[in-house]
C-alpha cells in the first residue's frame, strides 16, 4: 500500500498472534449454544425500551406473499417527514392540519395512513432519542411561521412518548399561538387507549 496525500491515513506494521480457524469455530459454537439458553436481558429502564412479541393472526392468504401487492394507496403528500429535517417554511406547512407523530406509532398502528394521515401534514419524531430543545426549537418556527389549522398528536402509551405533547404545548407558549389539540395514545398492541 502507499501513502495518502492528504496524510488522512497512516500505515503501521505491527505483529499479531497467527489466525487459529479451529478456535475460533469452538469459540462459535460456544456462542451459540450460550445464546440459545440464555433468556433475552430485560430492561430496567423506560417501559417503551423493553421487549414486546405478539403474535399475528394470518387472515388474508395475500399477506404471505414475498413482495406485497399494492393494494393501498399512501396518504403521505410531502416529504421530509421528520422533525430534525422539515424546514420550518415547507410548503406543505402552510394553512395545514398537522399530524404529530411519534416514530414507533407507525409500526404499532396499522391504520396510521387511513385514520390519520388523510389530508394532514406530517412530522415524525422520537421525544425520547431525539433532542428536546432542538424539536422546542423547530416547532416554534413551524407555529410561527405557519398557519397552522390544529393539531393532531399521536404517540404511544409508554411513558417517555408522553414528551411529545410537553414538546407541543411548550412550542405553543413560545410561539404565542393558540391551536386547537387532539392527543390519541396508541397501545403497544396497536389499539387506540385514550383520546384526549
Amino acid at each position: 500500500m502507499g501513502e495518502c496525500p492528504q496524510g488522512a491515513l497512516t500505515l503501521i506494521e505491527i505483529e499479531t498472534v497467527p489466525f487459529d480457524e479451529e478456535a475460533a469455530m469452538k469459540h462459535v459454537e460456544t456462542t451459540k449454544r450460550e445464546s440459545s439458553v440464555t433468556p433475552a436481558p430485560t430492561s430496567s429502564g423506560c417501559a417503551g425500551s423493553e421487549a414486546f412479541v405478539y403474535s399475528v393472526q394470518q387472515t388474508n392468504a395475500e399477506s404471505t406473499a414475498i413482495v406485497p401487492e399494492a393494494l393501498r394507496h399512501s396518504e403521505l403528500h410531502q416529504w421530509p417527514v421528520k422533525m430534525r429535517l422539515i424546514s420550518p417554511q415547507h410548503p406543505a406547512l402552510k394553512d395545514s392540519s398537522l399530524l404529530l407523530i411519534a416514530d414507533c406509532v407507525g409500526a404499532a398502528y396499522a391504520g396510521l395512513h387511513e385514520d390519520f394521515l388523510k389530508g394532514k401534514t406530517i412530522i415524525q419524531v422520537c421525544p425520547k432519542f431525539e433532542d428536546y430543545e432542538f424539536n422546542v426549537e423547530r416547532l416554534t418556527q413551524v407555529f410561527k411561521l405557519n398557519d397552522i389549522k390544529d393539531i393532531a398528536i399521536v404517540h404511544m402509551e409508554v411513558p417517555c412518548c408522553g414528551g411529545l405533547g410537553r414538546i407541543v404545548q411548550v412550542a405553543l407558549a413560545e410561539s404565542s399561538k393558540k391551536i386547537p389539540i387532539r392527543t390519541y395514545i396508541i397501545g403497544v398492541q396497536g389499539a387506540i387507549k385514550a383520546v384526549l
